[in-house]
């Protein structure tokens, strides 16, 4: 058992993650367990709320004090958590629930052992991805960990934490999931968990761009190293993420004049629910075309990742601030009913999820309502909240949202006829920009503070 479950790990890092799947799939076969091809949406949700149901009847003292005993039974578990691995980058999300609730009912009938920590963190992230329960999966995503600390799982950390941070990293800071997933990635490296490594890899650079933790060349510069490390490692998994992120960042910086590399993410069949990296890709997009100011082709990549990404992921709340502010900019051209009822149910949204994620969203809602109340005419509410965002931004050390707030607070203020308030937000939004190093964005700025030296200091 323990060396297919190696062979299968060794396909999953090659990028076979067919075969990996196979490997799995034959030995719990062998070991009497039903692997269905497909299963039905209702008896996935039903197949949940039972586990949930489980989980909230089980877990306590007496039960955490009942170690599983039977070893075969501990690497049928750990074969399901494998197989949800796998099934994840090819198999549609009901096939992957079902592995994860297998592995977990399992655990929470016989017993713990060292794998129930990786199925409870899975199931944490199939309940995050429903959007309905937001309190519970973090919840057991903690115990998860607490678990872990009562076994000892040195080996298993590094993967731990990743799926930590995968399923509800973004409910906290994000800066602290980059600090964590960093110590994961040199972890996992000298453990020899390469797969893990490059995983944490990923994470830590989507949750950088989207925190503005690093400036952005040094950002590429860290990413490069990745690949490069990746090649060295042969491993192909996480390879075309890491490229669409590049990508990003490098259109972020100068559109990709002198900071673009051959190699390029790879889509594969766009149409095709089983391709996960879809998500990530129409996500990447939203952000590269909001940043330099494509709203159509955000709004369009927008629309198409609502499609495809379960509400309760983080992408889906990053993608509905974007989209909101494009379609705020459409309105300002033209009013549109429609448009204003579409941001209003965004920012209902994301009030919602600012009661789990203040540290994170919190900037994001307050722009939204500012710019929503500037259209309005409501100028001490838009004043007001402008304001409040460019410190949240600053207190959550979002420098490019606080650079963003700035920008569109000078914007309001060049509208309104404030000419010395404009003209100081936007100085302070040049500032923010240059610190997060995005060249795209500075020149935008600095050519709205040239139409104010062109004007003359009378106007100011």
């Amino acid at each position: 058992l323990p060396s297919y479950f190696v062979l299968s790990q060794l396909f999953q890092a090659q990028g076979k993650v067919v075969d990996a799947y196979g490997t799995c799939s034959s030995i719990l076969t062998q070991l009497g367990e039903t692997i269905p091809d497909s299963i039905d949406p209702e008896v996935v949700r039903a197949m949940i709320s039972e586990t949930l149901r489980k989980y909230d009847e089980v877990y306590c003292d007496d039960w955490l004090g009942k170690k599983m005993e039977d070893y075969t039974l501990r690497y049928v578990i750990r074969f399901y958590g494998q197989m949800a691995t796998s099934a994840f980058f090819f198999k549609v999300p009901n096939i992957v629930a079902y592995f994860v609730c297998k592995g977990t009912q399992l655990s929470l009938e016989n017993g713990v052992c060292q794998h129930t920590p990786l199925v409870f963190l899975q199931l944490s992230s199939i309940i995050m991805r429903s959007g309905n329960n937001i309190a519970c999966a973090h919840r057991i995503a903690k115990d998860a960990v607490a678990l872990s600390e009562r076994f000892n799982l040195s080996d298993q950390m590094a993967q731990l934490s990743f799926l930590f941070t995968n399923a509800v990293g973004h409910l906290e800071w994000f800066h602290a999931g980059v600090q964590r997933l960093r110590v994961c990635f040199d972890s996992a490296l000298s453990s020899g968990n390469a797969e893990i490594g490059f995983f944490c890899a990923l994470q830590l650079v989507i949750f950088s761009i989207l925190s503005g933790e690093k400036e952005l060349t040094s950002l590429l510069k860290d990413i490069d190293y990745y690949l490069h490390l990746l090649e060295t490692y042969k491993s192909e998994v996480s390879k075309n993420y890491l490229l669409s992120s590049r990508e990003t960042v490098s259109m972020l910086i100068d559109k990709g004049e002198a900071t673009s590399i051959e190699a390029k993410e790879y889509l594969g069949d766009a149409n095709d629910p089983g391709n996960k990296f879809m998500d990530t890709y129409y996500c990447q997009q939203v952000l590269r075309n909001f940043w330099l100011g494509y709203g159509e082709r955000c709004r369009h990549f927008a629309q198409k990742g609502f499609a495809r990404i379960p509400q309760g992921r983080y992408f889906s709340h990053i993608i509905k601030f974007y989209y909101g502010l494009s379609l705020l900019d459409m309105t300002k051209k033209k009013l549109n009913c429609v448009r204003f009822k579409e941001v209003e149910e965004i920012i209902e949204s994301l009030q919602v999820a600012v009661e789990h994620a203040d540290s994170n969203i919190r900037n994001k809602l307050e722009l939204l309502q500012a710019e929503l109340h500037g259209l309005g005419a409501r100028h001490n509410k838009a004043v007001a909240l402008y304001n409040a965002a460019i410190a949240s931004a600053k207190k959550s050390k979002f420098i490019h949202e606080q650079g963003l707030a700035c920008e569109r607070a000078g914007l309001y203020y060049k509208k309104m006829g404030f000419a010395r308030d404009a003209l100081v937000h936007f100085q302070q939004a040049h500032a923010c920009y240059k610190e997060w190093g995005s060249n795209v964005k500075v020149g935008a700025i600095q050519r709205e503070l040239d139409g104010f030296n062109s004007i003359g200091t009378n106007f100011i």
